[in-house]
C-alpha cells in the first residue's frame, strides 16, 4: 500500500515512497513504544488479530456505509458523527487536540490542531477516532469499509519537519478490527498536503477505529504541532492518482 502525497491548491499527485506497514494494538494501547525507524519501500503485511478467545467475538461484517465517508471534516454541516477523537494513549497529559482558526485548509472552517509535549515517562502519546467513542472493542460499532479503495486526510506542520505517524484499525477486544493498517513515521511540510493511502485488497470489513496518529519523543524531542482536516474513506482517489502517471 502506498502513500500518496498532492499539494494543497495544485493539480498534480506527488508519490510518495513511503511503504504502509501493518502494526500491532499492543504499540497503541501503550504495551510497547513506537519507535519504529521511517518506512522503507515494500509491500504492507497485514496484521491478523488473535484466533478467537472466550468472550472474543469472530470477525463479522460492519455495517455498511455510502462513500465518502468522513472521519472528520468541518466543512460539511452538519458535522460528520461516525467516529469520536476519544481513545488517547501513552503519556496522554502530553497531547492536546482542539479546533484551531489559524493555518485552516478551509477558509473559515477550523481544523483539527495537535499540540505534544513531551514530558511523560513512556515517551509517546496518540490517539484514535472510535465507534463508539472509548470502547476500544468493547461494543459492537464497526463499519464496513470494504468498498472504498483510499483512505485520504490533509495534514501540515506548524514548523515542517513534525514526524507523525497515522494509522486505522487495531482494536481487538470483544469486537475486534479486522485490520491494523499505519503509515509508519511521516515527516510533514509546513504546508498542507493531501495523503492517499491505498487500502485495496485489505480486510476492512469491520473496523471501529477509523482513523489515528502517534508521536514520540525521539522523533519530536522539542514537541510539535501539527493540523488534520478532511480525513476520510473513499473510492477513487488512488486511480485519480494512477491516473495522472504518478
Amino acid at each position: 500500500m502506498n502513500l500518496i502525497k498532492q499539494h494543497h491548491g495544485r493539480a498534480g499527485f506527488v508519490a510518495g515512497c513511503l511503504a504502509v506497514s501493518a502494526i500491532s494494538f499492543a504499540a497503541l494501547c501503550g504495551c510497547e513504544s513506537p519507535k519504529t525507524p521511517a518506512s522503507k519501500s515494500g509491500d504492507m503485511k497485514v496484521v491478523r488479530q488473535p484466533s478467537l478467545k472466550q468472550g472474543r467475538m469472530p470477525f463479522k461484517e460492519g455495517e455498511s456505509v455510502r462513500l465518502p465517508f468522513y472521519v472528520m471534516n468541518n466543512s460539511v454541516v452538519p458535522p460528520p458523527r461516525n467516529f469520536a477523537l476519544s481513545g488517547f494513549m501513552g503519556d496522554i497529559a502530553d497531547v492536546i487536540a482542539v479546533g484551531g482558526y489559524s493555518n485552516m485548509l478551509y477558509e473559515g472552517r477550523p481544523a483539527l490542531k495537535v499540540k505534544y509535549a513531551p514530558q511523560g515517562s513512556l515517551g509517546w502519546a496518540g490517539a484514535v477516532w472510535q465507534n463508539p467513542a472509548n470502547s476500544w472493542g468493547a461494543f459492537d460499532g464497526g463499519y464496513n469499509l470494504g468498498p472504498a479503495n483510499a483512505l485520504t486526510f490533509w495534514a501540515r506542520g506548524d514548523k515542517g519537519g513534525e514526524i507523525v505517524t497515522f494509522s486505522c484499525g487495531g482494536t481487538a477486544g470483544t469486537y475486534p478490527d479486522s485490520d491494523s493498517l499505519s503509515t509508519g513515521p511521516v515527516k510533514l511540510s509546513n504546508e498542507w498536503m493531501q495523503y492517499v493511502l491505498d487500502i485495496s485488497g485489505n480486510d476492512m470489513r469491520y473496523i471501529s477505529t477509523g482513523f489515528g496518529f502517534t508521536l514520540s519523543r525521539e522523533m519530536n524531542p522539542d514537541g510539535c504541532i501539527f493540523y488534520l482536516d478532511d480525513i476520510r474513506y473513499e473510492q477513487g482517489a488512488v486511480d485519480q492518482a494512477k491516473g495522472d502517471g504518478r
